[in-house]
């Protein structure tokens, strides 16, 4: 077994361990990213949220990112759940919000988490798992698996950017 075939094990192991909880605990696992997100965000100014080294995003592009994926991952799980057709616009957007002040990024994502946490706590505890969406490295997720990939791509975009902010060069406020 390769190293990314490992990693695609594992993260679709926590995912359908995840999927498996009730809607009320998914909910519960998005309030806890929201505030681990908030944490990572905290006190963060300007100058340090467009640091950059070697190959890296700054955090505002790591933000960009997170506001772009998590829109159009809880518009396909209000699909599937809606029994809707995916939508045909891009799903997963890069960096396009990163121009905005990082005080404005930081609201956003809050804002988005609020919104993540809201569908997730009107979704049917019983709903159709057999409805499923492409994820281009995990295959096909039903939307309870997409709920917990949320946690997963959130808590890996805190890691980068906690590895941001750990380089030698970061300013230091």
């Amino acid at each position: 077994m390769t190293q990314s075939t490992d990693i695609r094990e594992q993260a679709l192991a926590y995912m359908r361990h995840q999927a498996a909880k009730s809607m009320g605990d998914l909910a519960v696992l998005m309030e806890r990213t929201a505030a681990e997100c908030a944490r990572c965000l905290e006190g963060l100014s300007e100058e340090q949220s467009i640091f950059k080294y070697d190959e890296e995003w700054c955090i505002k592009e790591v933000l960009g990112h997170m506001l772009e994926s998590g829109k159009g991952v809880n518009r396909e799980i209000a699909n599937l759940v809606e029994d809707n057709a995916p939508s045909r616009e891009a799903r997963m957007g890069l960096v396009s919000e990163a121009g905005r002040p990082i005080e404005e990024l930081r609201q956003a994502l809050a804002d988005l988490w609020s919104v993540t946490g809201r569908l997730v706590a009107s979704l049917p505890e019983g709903g159709k798992l057999d409805r499923t969406w492409q994820h281009p490295f995990f295959g096909p997720l039903n939307f309870k698996e997409w709920i917990a990939f949320q946690r997963l791509h959130a808590m890996d975009h805190v890691q980068q950017m906690e590895k941001v902010k750990a380089h030698p060069d970061y300013p230091k406020g």
